[in-house]
């Protein structure tokens, strides 16, 4: 696994968005600098450079979140960005694994599109 950092902004707006909605499970899709990822390679270094909030409710694998992730790819593209991963917060405080975590069907087709994708889980 390479090393993975956060620039404050994207850093930020996971926290927030898991602050203002604390009661409920909150989920988002993580982006990194195109211009610094190697095509199919594994293990590589990230920089998150930002991120997108998806939902604060169960959402995770409605035609709604097919039409986000596609708005957020190209939007993405248009500003030289790759969609690198995915962010979870779980509505119980003490549920802080992947495993109970919402929406890992969305994190594996991400995976899936970029090998060196990360799952971040909000703590």
């Amino acid at each position: 696994m390479g090393e993975v950092s956060l620039e404050t902004t994207a850093y930020a707006k996971i926290i927030l968005h898991a602050a203002k909605y604390p009661h409920c499970a909150v989920n988002g899709v993580l982006l990194a600098d195109a211009t610094k990822i190697r095509d199919g390679a594994k293990n590589q270094d990230l920089d998150i450079v930002d991120t997108v909030p998806l939902f604060h409710h169960s959402h995770y694998l409605s035609p709604m979140a097919e039409i986000a992730l596609t708005q957020i790819e190209s939007v993405a593209q248009a500003n030289n960005r790759i969609i690198a991963g995915y962010y979870a917060a779980c509505e119980n405080f003490r549920d802080n694994t992947v495993e109970k975590c919402p929406g890992q069907k969305i994190a594996e087709k991400i995976a899936e599109h970029f090998p060196s994708a990360v799952f971040v889980v909000v703590c």
